[in-house]
């Protein structure tokens, strides 16, 4: 057995592989997945070598990704498979374990991805499930709120792309767990077949002040992605109003998406809609710290900015986060200053369920919030530590828009 990046020469191999297990029809597809996207390289393509064949293989694709307001790199990984006739035998197990290695000597700070199996596969590797939160309306009826100004038009790419790409980094600036989008991003092939491109646009004058990318399937409406000009959010009451008179045409039952419930648009619809609102979500989400340390201090210059926003004197110390088999140290100095270390036996230790590291990391949950929970199950700080971990540790929106699923 060989694992390794694919050879150029073994791309029409690998690909067939793919269309066999997942989409017989997927040759166009998978091609462009390679062919298409710009950031592509041969070892981002892992493979299984037996007897001179491919008999499994995975896609990592590189990503920029937001936690808090600090950008990650990000190695996300899909497309995981293994010839019917291998299976069983733990070809995938120490394909995922070639991967690890693989994003930490190149420099990756997280692993992504999303399972379509049974989680407990990728959690025995140490992946934990990040659950996503997302919302279903049952309309009733479209009641349209309030008139703006605003002109809700077609999206236009060659009018509108450059426009909408500028408004997705201003709106998403500080939007835990959004991908960083290039501008290459948006033409690539695997971003066009993930449907990035919006539906329609909120236009005034010259302005191009928000967007919505929908889709409707059969008597449901699929939010995909929403952004609007924060200082201005007549523009999403323009856009909410368009989706209602859409669902209104179509005789749309229900309103979904794999957003909070607390965005601003869902409250618009169950009040444009006079529905109920159900909460949904997903665990199909994990993550995977290639190196803790390196990842935390990633995130430092948010950390500092907290502490120092809250003007709260916290005594010197030093925490060891304890989290898969890997640890830190977080060190807060009599200065005021925060350092991460690699370790230091002398720090006070701090064991982390992968889960709820991940659900303060990102700002799903506070540390407050997580803080009951963790001593029902027996671990606690002491009132020192869990101060400076309030602070570190606030909720923030968390969305992982559905146009950057791989």
């Amino acid at each position: 057995m060989e694992i390794r990046g694919v050879h150029e020469s073994e791309l029409e191999e690998m690909v067939n592989l793919q269309c066999l297990v997942f989409r017989p029809d997927g040759h166009e597809r998978y091609w462009g997945y390679v062919r298409g996207d710009s950031s592509y390289r041969h070892d981002q393509s892992r493979v299984v070598v037996v007897n001179g064949g491919i008999v499994a293989t995975l896609r990592m694709w590189e990503r920029r990704m937001r936690i808090g307001s600090c950008i990650v790199r990000m190695g996300g990984i899909g497309g995981v498979c293994t010839h019917p006739d291998y299976r069983g035998v733990g070809y995938a197990t120490a394909l995922m374990k070639d991967t690890i290695n693989y994003m930490r000597t190149v420099g990756y700070d997280l692993g992504v991805l999303f399972s379509i199996i049974p989680c407990e596969f990728y959690r025995k590797l140490g992946w934990e499930s990040f659950p996503l939160e997302g919302f279903r309306i049952t309309r009733q009826r479209s009641i349209e709120l309030r008139e703006t100004d605003w002109q809700i038009e077609p999206f236009d790419e060659e009018r509108d792309l450059e426009a909408v790409a500028m408004l997705y980094d201003e709106h998403n600036a500080v939007q835990s767990s959004s991908i960083v989008r290039s501008r290459s991003y948006w033409d690539m092939a695997p971003s066009r077949i993930r449907d990035i491109l919006p539906t329609v646009v909120a236009r005034r004058g010259g302005t191009l002040g928000g967007y919505l990318n929908f889709q409707i399937e059969g008597k449901r409406a699929n939010v995909l992605e929403v952004a609007y000009e924060r200082a201005d959010a007549t523009s999403l009451v323009a856009l909410t109003n368009h989706l209602l008179h859409v669902c209104h045409q179509e005789g749309i039952e229900e309103i979904c998406g794999d957003i909070s419930h607390q965005h601003p648009i869902v409250d618009l619809l169950v009040e444009g809609c006079s529905g109920d609102l159900f909460l949904t979500g997903t665990t199909s989400m994990m993550l995977h710290s290639v190196n803790l340390s390196i990842l935390l201090r990633q995130l430092l210059p948010d950390l500092q900015s907290r502490l120092d926003a809250s003007n709260q004197k916290v005594a010197p110390l030093s925490i060891r986060f304890e989290v898969n088999n890997q640890e830190a140290v977080l060190c807060l100095h009599d200065s005021g200053e925060l350092q991460i270390f690699n370790t230091d036996p002398n720090a006070t230790p701090l064991t982390l369920p992968g889960r709820f590291f991940w659900r303060a990391l990102f700002g799903q949950s506070s540390w407050r919030q997580i803080e009951p929970t963790l001593q029902a199950r027996s671990i606690s700080v002491t009132p020192e530590v869990s101060a400076l971990l309030s602070i570190l540790f606030p909720q923030q929106s968390v969305i992982f828009w559905g146009p950057d699923h791989y």
